[in-house]
């Protein structure tokens, strides 16, 4: 049995040892701004025109010189195939679904940001055009050209119409936006619509990878927390991430001639990581200490195995089991019956002729070879605390969905400050209803757990193996932030 759990907890450690490696040795391309497109759309009544910049790698076989880069005689060249590539990645489509013929030349122009106007070797520029017969109306652009197999990769759009502004991040997971064109950007009865539909994307977007899921899952299921702890981090979540999205959309506003955003995502990242790297070694610490501790007063503290026979009237009963005691808080048995002998102390009516101490992890041996445990919270010697769920809520939510971002910039742009400001809170609550209720699930199948038979020892592990997993994926969330910012190459990577 000890060489079968000794396994198990090998396969434990190599799984998130596997992990911690896969996301430390990441390949470069996935957090550095060359996975970047940028585009600039300009809305026509039967012409829009959009400036794509982009990497060059989606396209090399049309890099004749391989510089990187497409010049116009390139361009010209691969006429054709451009054309038919990026018209099934980058289109428009009418109201009636029907797409805008496309031509295709080049550009000289770039549209990075101006501190990414470094283009060469990376990115190449081309002016798509979009022509109907006539003016057309509920106009859709479709986005599809990524970087395979590069979840992080976005196209950050611009699109102008008269009189309107709106920005939109094109994902692998989000590659439709609609163009608003000669109509308010709100209607009757949408408003509340919209509100709606906030709440539920939030709810969504809660449930795609990242969030911290895993992290406030191994918290609350280690530490024995309660749904009121649940519902607390919940609400931690909510206001940190609302009050982040705020933030650094208003400071994006004022201060993005000087740093962008996806400037400050990595450092956001880095400091979340730090503080769940903090969390999750104290909690491990503290948990192995007093697994020590129990396990030392375990032995120190064991009767020898006994049975014993209390005489009840009118029948008896017989207890044939190893009761064992171990030092923690101090307990006492009373029994109404008679008094009896143990093999190195008595119990009389009242109780123990010494007093003698139990553990908070109470354990019962039914004699079916299983332990019944009664495992209460802080049983392991670290009680859940206000200021510790606080922590965890504050490093989960205070890096900003740039989902949410874009919506709150878009909503500036558009001159309806108070209404963006609401559609953020509400997508924050979305997504944090979706997070508190999955730790309410948690919470919930946990009890049902602890009423089953386990071993002991088993139940003892679980609080440090949790925490341990909190601290690898801290550490894991911090690596891959210093990559992004460029501190330095993960392993196999040279120049």
């Amino acid at each position: 049995m000890k060489r079968k759990w000794g396994l198990v907890r090998i396969g434990i450690l190599s799984f998130f040892g596997a992990l911690l490696l896969s996301i430390a040795l990441a390949t470069p391309s996935q957090a550095h701004w060359a996975d970047l497109a940028v585009a600039n759309v300009e809305v026509g009544n039967t012409t829009t025109h959009i400036t794509l910049t982009f990497p060059t790698g989606l396209v090399a076989t049309a890099d004749d010189n391989r510089n990187g880069t497409l010049s116009p005689a390139e361009v010209r060249a691969h006429q054709t195939e451009l054309t038919t590539f990026l018209g099934d990645r980058v289109y428009l489509t009418d109201g009636n679904g029907d797409r805008g013929t496309l031509t295709i030349s080049p550009s000289d122009t770039t549209v990075l940001p101006p501190d990414q106007q470094v283009t060469a070797g990376t990115h190449s520029t081309l002016k798509l055009s979009y022509n109907w017969l006539k003016p057309v109306q509920g106009l859709t652009l479709h986005y599809d050209l990524f970087l395979p197999g590069v979840p992080t990769a976005r196209c950050l759009t611009t699109i102008n119409t008269p009189g309107q502004t709106q920005s939109v991040i094109f994902s692998p997971e989000s590659k439709e936006a609609a163009l608003m064109q000669n109509a308010p950007w709100y209607f009757a009865g949408g408003i509340p619509l919209a509100i709606a539909g906030c709440f539920v994307w939030g709810a969504m977007h809660a449930m795609s990878p990242g969030h911290g899921k895993t992290i406030v899952g191994a918290y609350l299921v280690g530490a024995h927390a309660t749904p009121q702890h649940a519902v607390f981090l919940g609400l931690t979540t909510t206001i940190t991430h609302t009050a982040g999205v705020f933030a650094l959309g208003l400071g994006t506003l004022f201060f993005s001639q000087y740093v962008l955003p996806e400037r400050l995502y990595p450092w956001l990242s880095f400091i979340s990581g730090l503080i769940v790297v903090d969390i999750g070694l104290r909690q491990l610490i503290s948990r192995l200490r007093q697994n020590r501790v129990a396990a030392k007063a375990a032995r120190s503290h064991q009767h020898d195995d006994h049975s014993h026979s209390h005489a009840h009237e009118p029948s008896e009963h017989i207890h044939d089991a190893a009761h064992i005691h171990a030092q923690a808080a101090p307990h006492t048995h009373t029994h109404a019956e008679q008094a009896h002998d143990h093999s190195d102390h008595s119990h009389d009516r009242t109780g123990h002729s010494q007093p003698h101490e139990h553990p908070q992890l109470h354990t019962h041996d039914h004699g079916d070879g299983h332990i019944h445990s009664h495992v209460t919270p802080g049983s392991d010697g670290t009680p859940v605390t206000w200021r510790s769920l606080l922590a965890l809520g504050v490093s989960g939510g205070m890096v900003p969905c740039p989902s949410a971002l874009v919506m709150l910039l878009s909503a500036i742009a558009l001159g309806r400050v108070g209404f963006g400001l609401l559609m953020v809170l509400v997508f924050s609550l979305g997504l944090a209803g979706t997070l508190t209720a999955l730790g309410l699930m948690l919470v919930s199948a946990r009890h049902l757990f602890e009423r089953m038979p386990t071993n002991v020892r088993l139940a003892r592990l679980v609080p440090a193996v949790s925490a341990l997993v909190i601290t690898l994926l801290g550490v894991g969330i911090s690596t891959q932030a210093v990559m992004q910012i460029g501190l330095f190459k993960p392993f196999g990577t040279f120049g």
